[in-house]
């Protein structure tokens, strides 16, 4: 397979797990709309007491990623609920993922990568302070680990283009 269907999969990749990402976001706001709305209201992710996405997205980690409400205020227009943020940053993944450009495709990987930090924290947060299993938030989780995989792997592929054509404009 040559370095251009690579990159193009890669691209793809990339794409479509932003798209996933960007539907888990994007009903995240729903259920947390909705529950602000309607009290008794009951995602389809509520399984259990335990396995509730509800749960989660309604507790003060669901809002600026409980850090922006200590921070900034609990009233600043930063403290979005988390799948706002989520709406906005896999729009832009997909976006950039589109470039072949050296320079924007490192930035996409680091970019993801701060979203697998981020998702680190949230995963411990979610085990370890809220008790539950939130099958959207691990989910989300997966969808960033994999696009990180996909994002290191174009990264190597732009590079190496870029080098192969240095030598063969230096040939010239």
């Amino acid at each position: 397979m040559s370095s251009s269907n690579c990159k193009c999969s890669c691209t793809a990749g990339l794409v479509g797990l932003s798209l996933a990402g960007f539907l888990l976001s994007l009903y995240t706001s729903y259920v947390e709309i909705r529950v602000e709305r309607d009290h008794g209201y009951q995602a389809m992710c509520d399984i259990s007491e335990r396995v509730s996405c509800t749960k989660v997205f309604t507790s003060a980690y669901g809002r600026g990623f409980g850090l922006v409400g200590p921070l900034l205020g609990e009233q600043s227009p930063l403290n979005l609920p988390n799948g706002f943020y989520g709406i906005f940053y896999y729009f832009l993944v997909a976006g950039l993922s589109f470039s072949n450009s050296v320079l924007v495709t490192r930035f996409v990987t680091y970019l993801i990568g701060l979203s697998n930090l981020l998702s680190l924290y949230l995963a411990y947060l979610l085990y370890f302070v809220l008790e539950d299993l939130c099958v959207v938030c691990v989910t989300t989780y997966a969808v960033n680990l994999i696009s990180l995989i996909v994002a290191m792997q174009k990264v190597q592929i732009v590079v190496r283009e870029e080098q192969v054509m240095r030598v063969i404009q230096k040939n010239r």
